[in-house]
C-alpha cells in the first residue's frame, strides 16, 4: 500500500475513533428535534433512531474493530438474537402495566404536593439533563443491587455470561432483569414525575444512541468523555471475570453516579481483559432457555463449576 494512502487511512481511523460517539449522539438528538418540529409524534422517533444506531455500530465493528476475534461468533449469535427479540417482547407486555401505574402513582403524588413535581419552566436542555441524571440514579442502584445481592445476581449473571463484548449482547438479559431495571426503575420514575413527552424523548434518544456503543467492539477513544459515558473500555472492565473488577462501572449509559459513589474503574496501566464472562462458573449454560432457568438451578451450576463465584 502506498505510504500516503496508509497515512491517510490511519488518520481517518484516528478521527473516527475520537468523533464517532459524540457525533452520533449529537446527530441523534438533532434528528429527534427535526422530526418533532416536522410534526412527528415524539413517541414515534425513538425506535427508528435506536435501530439506525445499532446498524451503524454493527457496520463500524467491521471498519474499526477493537478486537477482531470478537467479530467472529463464539457460539453465541443465536442466543443473543433470541435475547434481542425478548427485549422487544417483554417491553411491549410491560407498556400497558407501566401506563396504568404511572396514572395511579403520578396522580396520587400530584394530589399530595398540590401540583406537578416537574420544573416545566426550565429551559428544555436543562430538563433533559435533569431527566438524564434522575433516570441514571435509579438505574445505577438497580444495576449495583444486582451485583451486591446474591438472589438478584443469579438473574444478572446471564448478562455477564457473554463470551465476548459486541453490539448484540447488549440485549443479553434475563426477562426478570428487563422488568426490574429497564421498566420499573428506568421508565416509571420519570413518568411519575410528569416529565414532558418531548423531554423524555430527547433524553431517551441521547441515551439509546450512546448505549448502542456500550458493548460495541469498536476501537473508540473517549478521552475526557470517559468521565461522562459508561461505554468503551469502562464497560469492558465491567465484563471482567474478576468480581473486584466487574463490580464497577454500573452506569447504564453515563458514568456520573459511579464517579460520585466511587465505583468508576478505568486503570491506565493495562487494557481490559480479552477473556470475559463469569469467573468460577464454567458450568453456566450458554443456550437461551437454559439461561432462563439458570437462577432456579443455581446451586447445581455452582456444584458443577470449578471454582468460587
Amino acid at each position: 500500500m502506498d505510504m500516503a494512502v496508509a497515512t491517510f487511512l490511519a488518520g481517518t481511523r484516528a478521527v473516527i475513533a475520537v468523533a464517532l460517539v459524540p457525533a452520533s449522539v449529537v446527530g441523534g438528538v438533532w434528528a429527534a428535534l427535526w422530526a418533532m418540529d416536522s410534526g412527528i409524534d415524539a413517541e414515534m422517533i425513538v425506535f427508528p433512531i435506536s435501530l439506525a444506531s445499532l446498524l451503524l455500530v454493527a457496520v463500524m465493528e467491521r471498519v474499526l474493530p477493537y478486537r477482531r476475534e470478537w467479530n467472529r461468533s463464539h457460539g453465541d449469535l443465536r442466543t443473543d438474537s433470541f435475547y434481542f427479540l425478548t427485549q422487544i417482547f417483554v417491553g411491549g407486555l410491560l407498556a400497558p402495566v407501566l401506563g396504568m401505574l404511572t396514572i395511579i402513582i403520578g396522580g396520587w403524588l400530584s394530589a399530595q404536593v398540590g401540583g406537578s413535581l416537574w420544573p416545566y419552566s426550565w429551559p428544555i436542555l436543562a430538563q433533559v439533563l435533569l431527566a438524564t441524571v434522575v433516570r441514571e440514579f435509579f438505574d445505577y442502584w438497580a444495576h449495583r443491587s444486582m451485583h451486591e445481592f446474591d438472589w438478584l445476581w443469579r438473574f444478572h449473571a446471564t448478562h455477564h455470561s457473554a463470551p465476548r463484548v459486541y453490539w448484540l449482547n447488549a440485549t443479553r438479559a434475563h426477562p426478570v432483569e428487563i422488568a426490574y431495571r429497564f421498566s420499573f426503575v428506568w421508565v416509571l420514575p420519570l413518568a411519575v414525575l410528569g416529565v414532558p413527552t418531548q423531554v423524555l424523548a430527547l433524553a431517551t434518544v441521547a441515551a439509546v444512541v450512546a448505549d448502542a456503543f456500550q458493548h460495541a467492539n469498536i476501537a473508540i477513544r473517549l478521552g475526557p468523555l470517559s468521565w461522562i459515558f459508561s461505554i468503551g473500555n469502562l464497560h469492558r472492565w465491567h465484563h471482567s471475570r474478576e468480581r473486584r473488577e466487574s463490580d464497577t462501572n454500573y452506569g447504564n449509559v453515563y458514568i456520573i453516579w459511579d464517579v460520585i459513589f466511587g465505583t468508576r474503574y478505568l486503570p491506565r496501566d493495562r487494557e481490559p481483559p480479552v477473556d470475559v464472562g463469569i469467573g468460577g462458573m464454567d458450568a453456566f449454560p450458554m443456550s437461551f432457555f437454559s439461561q432462563w432457568l439458570s437462577p432456579f438451578r443455581w446451586a447445581k451450576i455452582r456444584r458443577e463449576s470449578s471454582g468460587p463465584v
